[in-house]
């Protein structure tokens, strides 16, 4: 079995940790909430909340 160079697995991982932090560095973060609702069967979109998104009433 061929030793491989332990400087060029260095340099691809290096790489590999440049690129992800240059894409980390560059994107936009995700907003969860700007998503389209999904629809329900038959019944046309989905209301705005669903009954476990909701604030809880005060009594």
């Amino acid at each position: 079995m061929k030793r491989r160079l332990p400087w060029l697995i260095a340099l691809f991982w290096a790489a590999v940790v440049v690129l992800l932090a240059l894409d980390w560095r560059a994107s936009t973060p995700h907003d969860r909430f700007a998503e389209p609702p999904p629809l329900a069967l038959s019944n046309g979109p989905a209301a705005d909340a669903g009954h476990c998104s909701l604030a809880p009433s005060s009594r």
